[in-house]
């Protein structure tokens, strides 16, 4: 009887086990996703890369040495889609810059709408930018 209840709790415990790392391998923060790039445009979505279409996008460096950085985008579904943006800066060699990140900011596209969004680089060594849009 004794061997019969050691041997259980083992297999329970071994269940338990697994059981938490098959669900906790599951779990995944509000901001991961499935990285997609298209050009200047990532998204943290599959979802949204099939939706959200570049229309054009701009650059200038302004008097201060600043860049500027105006992309306009397209929801191409009928639904409203809700999501969060920030621009990555990238220096002359393509490498990020850290210290030029931007908040998240909100957007609400509505089916079919296209707006465009902007930003100004907060240090003057940017010389390219990445748009990257997550869901909400």
């Amino acid at each position: 009887m004794k061997s019969a209840i050691s041997t259980f709790h083992v297999y329970f415990f071994i269940f338990s086990v697994l059981s938490v790392a098959a669900l906790t391998s599951c779990m995944s923060p509000v901001t991961s996703g499935v990285s997609a790039e298209k050009g200047r445009l990532e998204f943290e979505n599959a979802f949204f890369s099939s939706r959200i279409k570049i229309v054009e996008d701009k650059t200038v460096k302004l008097d201060s040495g600043f860049l500027k950085a105006q992309v306009t985008i397209r929801n191409s579904g009928k639904r409203d889609l809700n999501c969060q943006y920030r621009f990555i800066w990238k220096d002359k060699h393509d490498m990020t810059l850290s210290s030029a990140e931007t908040l998240w900011l909100p957007l609400n596209l509505h089916g079919r709408e296209e707006r465009a969004v902007e930003a100004i680089c907060p240090v003057p060594d940017a010389a390219d930018f990445r748009l990257v849009i997550r869901p909400l």
